[in-house]
Parts: structure tokens; sequence; C-alpha cells
């Protein structure tokens, strides 16, 4: 039960993210931005109140590095729509502004160092190092 509400937890935050980013763009369709933060901080809350502790999030580097991916895309495709429909960000989040792409960068470049480091450890514990 508390994985699943964790998880509800999780997909409903990327939902209030992702509306947050849409009243940005289209700041008059009518939707407060007090309500959407109240709502993502209280699922973020809820989402840390019901991890397991001691588990680790990712199963392994290559699993982190596939979402760190998949997230900038999502975030990326997710700007590029909303510019296409005509929406202009307040806060200058755009595809033009560096410092989105410079954090995605960052942590793609850092995901997949520590992937190709797990595949190394990997590789070098099943050889069988003879002393």
């Amino acid at each position: 039960m508390k994985t699943r509400v964790n998880y509800i937890s999780q997909t409903l935050v990327v939902g209030f993210f992702t509306l947050m980013v849409v009243i940005d763009f289209f700041p008059d369709i009518g939707i407060n931005m007090s309500i959407v933060i109240m709502g993502g901080v209280t699922f973020i809350v809820l989402a840390f109140i019901t991890r397991q502790i001691g588990k680790p999030v990712f199963k392994s580097s290559k699993q982190e590095l596939i979402f760190t991916f998949f997230s900038g895309i999502y975030i990326f495709s997710l700007l590029i729509i909303l510019s296409l429909l005509g929406g202009v960000s307040q806060a200058g989040i755009g595809l033009t502004n560096p410092i989105p792409w410079v954090i995605y960068l960052i942590g793609v470049l850092v995901s997949y160092t520590k992937y190709k480091k797990e595949l190394k450890q990997t590789s070098n514990n099943g050889r069988g190092t003879c002393q």
C-alpha cells in the first residue's frame, strides 16, 4: 500500500510540475498558480514520507541514465509543444535559455559517468583477478 501511494504521489508531482509549466506559458487559462504549487509540495512531501527507507531509487546506474535522458526529453518536448501552441514563458524558461540545457547536460554526463564506472566494476569483478 505504501509503495502504491508513493508511486501515485510521484506521478502527481510530475502532473503538477507540468501544470506549472503550462500556467507559466499560458497565464490566462484561469488556474491559480498558488493552488498548483501547494498541490505539488503536498505530493512531494507525501512521496518523501512513503518512500522505502534504505531502498535505492534506481536499481542500477543504467536505469538512472535512462531516467535522466527521458526526463529531459519530456521537459524539452513540453517546452516545444507549448511554444508551438503560441505560449511564451513568463519566467524565461525556454529552448533559447542556456540554463535548462546546461543542467540537463550535466545530469546526463553525471549519470553516464556513474554508468560507465559501474560497467567497469562489473567487468573487473567478472574476470576474477589472480594474485
